[in-house]
């Protein structure tokens, strides 16, 4: 967190400098007019804040507006620098091989005509990204256990993680999950974190509208990182009133079942002061019934060396599956056990959602949003 605001903000100014720079030498001549783009630049750079302080003191349509242009703007900026950058190394490649290896292998696009590319491709990815949102999935997984009891065949699990409600994501996302939840009727619905991200003040609907899930077994959470940005007491309100049971720290043990769920708080917390119980997996999962099955929830999908062999089945989010392939796959995969998908650490699973909704630009490339439907079935069927 120390890091992340200063690197995004440098990082943020630079591909507004840099698509500034494309944009208006080679296609805008009117002083008067660079100027205006000069000032809707500027707006670009100033839109995270600019929509945070609407989410956080104006009415909630503003909010809305203000998020959902200036994330856009991220977004499409974001693919433009991109594009940007792969063609001038292309132009440079071309410069290159006629300079020194007085090679001429390919065409060089004038300017214009690459800008136009450009903004053409840039365009193209954002409303594809956009389109791929809208799309959520149900992955499906089976696994085999002997733990559960004789008179149990088998428990189904609807996972969800990242909806990241807020001034941007609603009762669009939320509705996305009933539909499912309707459809699966699991015993069980667990929630890996950033549940919220923004002012919860007026989301009660929200958190009422989630609540109508009412599985057998119960609805358990953690939470996540954004949480702690937006404020935890109201996310630890929210939460609650949606009818999740937050395991900070804690173990709860379904014995009917022979189930362990035990949840972490993200590590976040120790910027904000705001930890509750221990953040080592191996000191908390000891504190579980080994012969049950032990279901671990933890926001990001890190763990201590050794931990994997203290339980059966951890669920993470965090990720959002790379978000935009293949560049935050290439990333996250370094930084984490996976970004995305079913992982199989000795006798142990981990799976990772890509989230239902998006923490930043309503964007995604190749990583559709998704939900988890896990049947837990007994090997004494």
């Amino acid at each position: 967190m120390r890091w992340f605001i200063p690197l995004f903000l440098s990082i943020f100014a630079l591909m507004h400098l840099y698509t500034y720079t494309r944009i208006v030498k080679p296609a805008i001549k009117g002083k008067g007019l660079r100027l205006v783009v000069a000032f809707l630049f500027i707006l670009g750079f100033f839109s995270p804040f600019i929509w945070r302080y609407a989410d956080a003191r104006l009415d909630q349509s503003v909010a809305y507006f203000t998020a959902l242009i200036g994330l856009l703007w991220m977004g499409f900026l974001l693919y433009f620098s991109l594009s940007g950058l792969f063609f001038d190394l292309y132009r440079a490649f071309v410069f290159i091989s006629k300079r020194f290896f007085n090679i001429n292998p390919l065409p060089t696009p004038s300017a214009k005509t690459s800008l136009a590319l450009i903004l053409f491709l840039s365009l193209s990815l954002s409303a594809y990204s956009y389109y791929e949102t809208l799309n959520l999935k149900v992955e499906r997984f089976v696994i085999e256990t002997d733990k559960l009891p004789k008179d149990v065949s088998h428990i189904k699990i609807l996972h969800i993680s990242d909806l990241h409600l807020g001034p941007l994501m609603g009762m669009d996302k939320v509705g996305l999950v009933l539909e499912v939840y309707k459809r699966e009727k699991p015993h069980m619905v667990l929630s890996t974190g950033d549940l919220v991200d923004g002012n919860m003040q007026n989301k009660a609907y929200l958190a009422d509208a989630l609540s109508k899930m009412d599985p057998p077994l119960g609805k358990y959470a953690v939470l996540g990182n954004h949480e702690y940005y937006r404020g935890i007491d109201q996310a630890i309100a929210f939460t609650e009133r949606a009818g999740f049971r937050l395991l900070r720290g804690g173990v709860v043990y379904l014995k009917d079942y022979n189930i362990s769920i035990v949840g972490i708080d993200d590590d976040e917390c120790r910027f904000f002061k705001a930890c509750n119980g221990t953040l080592s997996d191996k000191e908390l999962l000891q504190k579980t019934k080994r012969e049950s099955f032990v279901i671990y929830l933890k926001h990001k999908p890190r763990l201590e060396t050794g931990a994997e062999k203290l339980f059966d089945l951890m669920l993470s989010g965090h990720t959002h599956g790379g978000v935009y392939y293949p560049i935050g796959r290439f990333i996250l995969t370094r930084l984490f056990i996976g970004d995305r998908g079913l992982h199989k650490l000795g006798s142990s699973y981990i799976y990772i959602s890509k989230g239902v909704g998006t923490g930043g630009p309503p964007m995604r490339l190749f990583s559709p949003p998704d939900v988890a439907v896990i049947d837990l079935v007994s090997r004494r069927r």
